[in-house]
C-alpha cells in the first residue's frame, strides 16, 4: 500500500574550515543508529529554506546560513501503515558560531569530521552523493536575491499616489513570513524601489536585523518609466563580495532589471524571489522561490 502525499523535508551540509581542512558536521539518530545529515520534514506552510535551517538548528545546536543547494533525495518511506514518496531538499551551510551540542531524543551525538572520513561514516550513500556535491559550489563569491515586493493594494483601490500604495493584509503577511526566509540566507544588505510597497516587504527584516534600507529610485516603476537607461551600471553596485544583498522591485521593472544584473530573468508573482550565487569560478547558481 502506498500513499500519494509526498513528504517534505529539507537540511544541509554544515561545514567549516579548521588549519587548512574542509571539515562537515554529521549526526547520529538512536532511533535509527546511523550516522547522516541533519535534515528534517517541514511544519505545514511553511517554507522550504526556513524549515532547512530551523532543522539543521535543531539536531545540532548550529544556528547556520544557507549556501548554493547541493540537490535532492528521493526515496520512501513508511507513513500511516503504509509508504509515501519522500524528497529531501539539501543546501550548503555555514555555522555563525560555535555552539555547544545537547543531546535531545532525536539526536544523542554530532562530529566534525574532514570529507573522507566523513564519506566513510555516513550510513546511507545517498549522503555520500550529496556530500561530494559540496565542493562544486565553493567559494561562494557574493549572494544577490531579487525579489518582488508582496501582494499590494489593488490599484483601483487606491485614490492617492501610486508611489504610496500600501501592502494588502496578504502582502503584510507574506512580509513578515519573509523575515525568516531572508534570515536564513544570511542577507545583511537591503536595496529597495522607493515605493511604499516594496520598502513595507523588507521592513519587518531590516527591523529584525537593525538595519538600514538603501532607497533606489531608478528601480521603481515610475523611476524606470522616466528613464530606463538608469538602470545601467547597477550591477556593480548591487553584487558585493561577501555580502547577501535582497534587492526589491516591480514586476514591470524586474526584466531589464534582472539582465542588468546578469541574472535570469522570469516571471515573477508577488513575494517571489530568485537567488543567485556568485562562485568564485565566475559561475552563478540559481533559485526560484515563491512567496513565502
Amino acid at each position: 500500500m502506498s500513499t500519494s502525499a509526498t513528504v517534505i523535508a529539507a537540511g544541509g551540509v554544515v561545514w567549516r574550515e579548521r588549519r587548512g581542512t574542509r571539515q562537515v558536521l554529521l549526526v547520529h539518530r538512536p532511533r535509527y543508529d546511523d550516522w547522516s545529515l541533519p535534515k528534517g520534514k517541514l511544519t505545514p506552510q511553511e517554507h522550504v529554506l526556513q524549515g532547512a535551517r530551523r532543522e539543521i538548528e535543531e539536531e545540532t545546536g548550529q544556528q547556520v546560513v544557507l549556501g548554493p543547494p547541493l540537490g535532492v533525495q528521493r526515496y520512501t518511506v513508511r507513513k500511516n501503515g503504509g509508504t509515501a514518496p519522500k524528497l529531501v531538499h539539501y543546501w550548503s551551510a555555514t555555522p555563525l558560531d560555535d555552539a555547544d551540542f545537547q543531546p535531545n531524543s532525536e539526536v544523542d551525538e554530532v562530529a566534525w569530521l574532514p570529507l573522507n572520513k566523513a564519506r566513510t561514516k555516513l550510513s546511507y550513500p545517498r549522503d555520500v552523493d550529496i556530500l561530494n556535491c559540496l565542493d562544486r559550489i565553493i567559494p561562494v563569491v557574493a549572494t544577490l536575491v531579487l525579489l518582488r515586493h508582496t501582494e499590494a493594494m489593488k490599484r483601483n483601490d487606491w485614490e492617492s499616489k501610486d508611489t504610496a500604495r500600501p501592502l494588502s493584509p496578504t502582502g503584510t503577511a507574506q512580509a513578515e513570513r519573509l523575515t525568516g526566509v531572508l534570515a536564513a540566507l544570511g542577507v545583511n544588505r537591503l536595496i529597495s524601489s522607493d515605493a511604499e510597497r516594496c520598502v513595507a516587504t523588507l521592513t519587518p527584516y531590516a527591523a529584525s536585523i537593525d538595519r538600514h534600507i538603501h532607497l533606489w529610485p531608478e528601480i521603481s516603476e515610475r523611476g524606470y518609466d522616466a528613464d530606463p537607461g538608469a538602470l545601467a551600471g547597477l550591477a556593480g553596485k548591487a553584487w558585493k563580495p561577501g555580502r547577501v544583498t535582497v534587492v526589491c522591485s516591480h514586476r514591470p521593472v524586474l526584466p531589464a532589471l534582472a539582465r542588468e544584473l546578469g541574472l535570469r530573468v522570469g516571471k515573477f508573482s508577488p513575494g517571489a524571489f530568485l537567488v543567485a550565487h556568485q562562485l568564485g569560478d565566475g559561475r552563478l547558481i540559481y533559485e526560484r522561490f515563491s512567496a513565502p
